[in-house]
C-alpha cells in the first residue's frame, strides 16, 4: 500500500514538473515572438538638387503604430543605392531622426542609362525593429538659371530651365512649373499668392515680383526659383540676390524707453523709485518706534547699593 502511494506521488510530481516546463516554454516562445516581431513600414524617396549644385536624397520612413496608422519613426537604418547596368551600388547610408526623414548626400556624378536618367533606390533592410521596405525613382538632371534686372521697373524675374542632351548641349525644358520664393531667416516664403510660372518652348518662365516685399537695409532680397516634386526632375532650386525689395529703415534708437520695451520711461522709473523709498522709510520708522517702546517698558535695573538711609525699593523707583 505504501509503495503504491509513493509511486502515485512520484508520478504526480513528475506530471507537475512537466506541466510547469510546458507552461514556461509556451510563455518563453510568446515573449520571443513578440521580441522579434517587426513593424510594417514604408519608405518614400525624394531627389534634391540645390542651388550650389550639390545633390541629396531625402528618405522618409513611416511604420504602423498600435492604432494601425503609419507614423514617422526614428532610428531606422536606410541605405541608398544607384542602379548601374542593373547592378545596385551603395552610395550612402543614414539613420532617421525623430521626424523620420534622413538626408543623404549623393556623389556629384551618378550612373546614367540610355535615356540619360539615373535611378536611385532607398531601402530599409535588415533592421531589427522594422520590416524591409524600399522605394525607387528615376530622375533626369536639370538646371535652373534665375535672371533679374534691378533697373527694370516692372520687377520681372526670368527663369530658364534646361537639361543636357546626349550631345552635351543644353536643351530647354518646356511646360515645367516653377515656383518662386523669397529667402527668409528661417526658410523661404512664397513670393506672392500666385507664386507659379510655366516655361514655354524655349524653357523660359517669367514672374512679376510684388512691390511690398521687405529687404535688408540696402533693399536686397534673395529670390529662389524651384521645381518641386517633379516626376522627371525631382526637386531643383536656384537663387539670386537682387536689390528689388523695400529698404529696411534703420532705427537710430532701437531700444527706446517705452512700457513695451526693455527700458522703461524715465518718469515711470523715478515714480516707482520714490514710492519704494517711501515704503522703506515707513518700515524703518516702524521698526525704530517698536524698539524704542520696548525699551521704555523695561527700564534698566540699577546696580550697586542704595545711598545711606534710602530704601532699596524707593531707590529703584528713582
Amino acid at each position: 500500500m505504501k509503495t503504491n502511494i509513493k509511486y502515485s506521488m512520484k508520478k504526480y510530481n513528475i506530471s507537475l514538473t512537466l506541466l510547469f516546463l510546458l507552461l514556461w516554454g509556451f510563455s518563453w516562445a510568446q515573449e520571443t515572438t513578440k521580441a522579434v516581431e517587426k513593424r510594417e513600414s514604408a519608405v518614400q524617396l525624394s531627389f534634391y538638387k540645390k542651388a550650389d549644385q550639390t545633390k541629396t536624397a531625402r528618405v522618409k520612413v513611416t511604420a504602423k503604430n498600435e492604432h494601425n496608422k503609419y507614423m514617422p519613426v526614428a532610428n531606422a537604418h536606410v541605405n541608398v543605392y544607384a542602379l548601374n547596368n542593373k547592378a545596385e551600388e551603395l552610395i550612402g547610408s543614414g539613420v532617421t531622426p525623430v521626424d523620420g526623414q534622413v538626408v543623404i548626400d549623393l556623389p556629384k556624378t551618378l550612373p546614367l542609362d540610355a535615356d540619360l536618367k539615373f535611378t536611385l533606390i532607398a531601402k530599409l533592410e535588415n533592421d531589427p525593429a522594422f520590416e524591409d521596405a524600399k522605394d525607387q525613382g528615376s530622375f533626369r538632371e536639370a538646371n535652373l538659371t534665375v535672371i533679374v534686372n534691378p533697373a527694370d521697373t516692372t520687377r520681372t524675374v526670368t527663369v530658364k530651365a534646361t537639361q543636357t542632351d546626349k550631345d552635351g548641349k543644353e536643351k530647354p525644358i518646356a511646360n515645367a512649373t516653377i515656383n518662386f520664393y523669397v529667402q527668409r531667416f528661417f526658410g523661404t516664403m512664397p513670393a506672392a499668392e500666385d507664386k507659379s510660372a510655366t516655361t514655354d518652348e524655349t524653357g523660359t518662365g517669367t514672374f512679376t515680383l510684388p512691390r511690398d516685399i521687405k529687404g535688408d537695409t540696402a533693399g536686397n532680397i534673395v529670390i529662389v526659383a524651384k521645381i518641386e516634386d517633379n516626376d522627371t526632375y525631382g526637386n531643383i532650386d536656384s537663387k539670386v540676390a537682387a536689390p528689388m525689395g523695400i529698404q529696411l529703415a534703420v532705427d537710430k534708437n532701437p531700444f527706446p524707453r517705452a512700457l513695451w520695451e526693455p527700458r522703461a520711461p524715465a518718469p515711470l522709473v523715478i515714480t516707482i523709485s520714490i514710492i519704494f523709498t517711501c515704503i522703506w522709510c515707513i518700515y524703518f520708522t516702524l521698526f525704530y518706534t517698536i524698539i524704542k517702546m520696548s525699551r521704555d517698558k523695561n527700564p534698566p535695573t540699577p546696580t550697586g547699593k542704595p545711598p545711606y538711609g534710602l530704601a532699596y525699593e524707593e531707590w529703584v523707583k528713582e
